[in-house]
């Protein structure tokens, strides 16, 4: 057949096919004959329609419906076989595939006349990773189907693997080689770091090198304290070469068990240097840890972080970990079938590209104290500590050990109890009340429900310093009237209780509006609906001390890095608010307080009713500041905040004065 019929005008199958063409991807008008955007290629050629509909399929994931020679061949799955090794950021196809040129493909010379062949160049372009695109240009050539009507021209795809990539043959399979990149540091707000990379030890078990793979599993769990039936079955179903790991530990805390392991047969010890914090209880949930990418963390990344790689699992380490982990170098390679003898090559490197710092704004001293009483704690416990000035977050502590590595300092939602008394106070002083107002302090009161006091306290009419100091339930329930719900939620929000954006998983508090009038006489005890994390309560403190709504900050931006001024809030009523708050300490709930090194403090109990158990049961809170630190403690089920949570709130700040 000649080259005439490659001019005919294209037939009704044929406006289908550009019609598929058209809505799967977009090449521009065709250009006229040989014109310079892409020489060769004809208008209303039947050839180049063929030719742009192999890209489109090829992008959309469809070329399973390309027309090709050999029927027998699913060029679908060959291609997918190849490509597979691209790994997940590719998805199984090109993000883009486009016709740049085409030729004419004569004969051999002396060879036999077949049906017209033509030649494709396609611009490829892979997305490996955000930030990683291959592209290159290969070729697919067409064939003239001899059976084809002459007035209805149809081309096959001749495919074979240089269809993919011009050098591949038969058997070639793409493989991705990552190259680890150097990760980033966590600074502290002096620029020292606070995690770096630090001495540890792999211990692992080789299971073909023992004398009893369940007695040395069993031994080994023992020393380093890892689930030993868990340990059991995997070194039980590992092949004799295989390499179990077991745990890797701190330098510190291997060395006490060194000559234990090192005599058990099977045992494999291997020097590493990951990236850790000073110790291991330092801010543990909120620095977070690093490890392999699991498949699923790999697939979620969309190709950033492969399968193994060393990844942030959780806090800081896992949300900033686009910038700490910087990007793993790539060598895109062909590996040939093992049968061929042909050794593999790399057809593109990418480089490394170091991993960013991340300054936060963690003091260290503070955050040591706040670890040091957190761990003391009875019961699941967490702590809070904020610049006044600035609104940076000092410390952010779980405890004791066992239960810190749970962030509910930051995460956790809680009833605040009666330190949300803060904010009601606030809205009340902004709305009339002063210190000196009396107001009934009864032992029971009524609106919709009957609130009562703790341990059936009755105070009477007193000065509210006076119900504040000793936190009467029943004066502020009293008072629910005087303001609405709104002018509680909206006092409440200036202080602290909304969302926060701290770059880290994190829980402000929430103040919900209601219609109800006794949900709002609950809402103002901090019961309600009410919920806070130990990072809102500490903010609330904070926000008083400052005298403006501050915004608190954990990560320094280093292209801003000054901290937000935050709005103003009334003065008279934060005036009073603050001397509120030291009687607290002075003549109140809160003496624990009283005679603490470092200066006066001012706060806030609270014990927070939860749960369904009669009596029910209650967490323990205080709040406070001294000087230009702010904080919060909290202790779940810990009973009374003046008896449980404020010893730890003192030690907290006499641990600091001794630093």
């Amino acid at each position: 057949m000649g080259l005439n019929k490659r001019g005919a005008l294209i037939g009704g199958a044929a406006i289908v096919l550009v019609a598929l063409v058209a809505a799967v991807v977009w090449f521009g008008v065709l250009a006229p004959d040989d014109a310079p955007s892409r020489p060769g290629v004809k208008e209303g050629d039947p050839a180049a329609e063929a030719a742009d509909a192999f890209a489109a399929h090829w992008v959309a994931g469809t070329l399973a419906k390309v027309p090709v020679v050999d029927e027998t061949v699913d060029i679908n799955a060959e291609t997918l076989a190849i490509t597979a090794g691209l790994g997940a950021g590719a998805g199984g196809k090109p993000a883009k595939a486009e016709v740049t040129s085409m030729r004419t493909i004569n004969p051999e010379p002396g060879a036999a006349e077949g049906p017209d062949r033509v030649g494709a160049t396609v611009e490829v372009t892979w997305q490996l990773a955000p930030t990683r695109v291959w592209t290159y240009e290969t070729e697919v050539q067409l064939v003239e189907d001899p059976d084809a009507a002459d007035d209805d021209p149809r081309w096959l795809v001749d495919w074979s693997p240089s269809a993919v990539h011009k050098r591949l043959t038969e058997g070639d399979t793409f493989q991705v080689v990552r190259l680890p990149a150097a990760r980033g540091e966590i600074l502290g707000p002096d620029g020292t770091p606070l995690v770096g990379l630090r001495p540890v030890v792999n211990v692992g078990i080789q299971p073909g090198a023992t004398t009893g793979r369940a007695a040395t599993a069993q031994q080994v769990a023992s020393l380093v304290g890892v689930d030993a039936a868990s340990l059991v079955d995997r070194v039980s179903a590992g092949t004799d070469t295989d390499l179990i790991s077991v745990i890797t530990l701190r330098k510190e805390a291997f060395e006490p068990i060194r000559a234990q392991l090192e005599a058990i047969a099977g045992v494999v010890l291997q020097d590493d240097e990951i990236p850790l914090a000073p110790s291991r209880d330092f801010a543990r949930a909120l620095i977070g840890t690093v490890g392999p990418a699991t498949p699923e963390i790999a697939a979620a990344s969309n190709g950033r972080v492969g399968e193994g790689d060393l990844t942030g699992l959780s806090g800081i380490q896992a949300s900033q970990d686009a910038a700490l982990a910087g990007e793993a170098g790539v060598s895109i390679r062909v590996v040939p079938d093992a049968a061929s003898g042909r050794e593999a090559y790399a057809l593109k490197d990418f480089p490394t590209v170091k991993g960013r710092s991340v300054q936060i704004t963690l003091d260290p001293e503070i955050q040591a104290a706040a670890d040091e009483v957190m761990s003391t704690a009875p019961k699941p416990a967490a702590l809070v500590a904020i610049r006044v000035s600035t609104g940076d977050v000092l410390a952010v502590s779980n405890g004791p050990e066992g239960a810190d590595g749970y962030n509910r300092a930051l995460i956790g939602k809680y009833p605040p109890g009666s330190t949300f008394k803060i904010a009601s106070t606030l809205a009340l002083l902004e709305n009339g009340l002063t210190p000196e107002t009396v107001v009934d302090c009864p032992a029971t009161i009524v609106v919709g429900k009957e609130f009562s006091n703790a341990e059936g306290e009755v105070l009477g009419p007193v000065p509210f310093s006076k119900d504040f100091a000793d936190s009467c339930n029943t004066a502020f329930v009293g008072q629910s009237r005087s303001i609405t719900a709104e002018q509680l939620s909206d006092a409440a929000e200036k202080l602290g209780y909304r969302d926060v954006d701290l770059g880290v998983p994190a829980a402000g508090g929430s103040v919900p509006l209601t219609d109800s009038e006794t949900e709002h006489a609950a809402d103002m005890i901090g019961q309600g609906k009410v919920e806070a994390s130990p990072l809102a309560v500490a903010l609330a403190s904070a926000s008083v001390a400052a005298g403006r709504s501050l915004v608190p900050r954990l990560i320094i931006d280093p292209e801003d890095p000054k901290p937000a001024a935050g709005e103003p809030l009334d003065p008279a009523a934060i005036a009073a608010l603050r001397g509120l708050m030291r009687g607290v300490v002075t003549d109140g709930t809160g003496s624990a307080l009283l005679g603490v090194p470092g200066g006066d403090v001012a706060g806030k109990t609270g014990t927070a009713e939860y749960g369904t158990e009669s009596p029910p049961q209650t967490h323990a809170w205080f709040t406070g500041f001294q000087g230009d630190i702010a904080f919060a403690v909290l202790v779940e089920d810990g009973g009374f905040g003046g008896q449980t949570a404020a010893p730890l709130a003192a030690a907290f700040l006499t641990a600091l004065a001794a630093g």
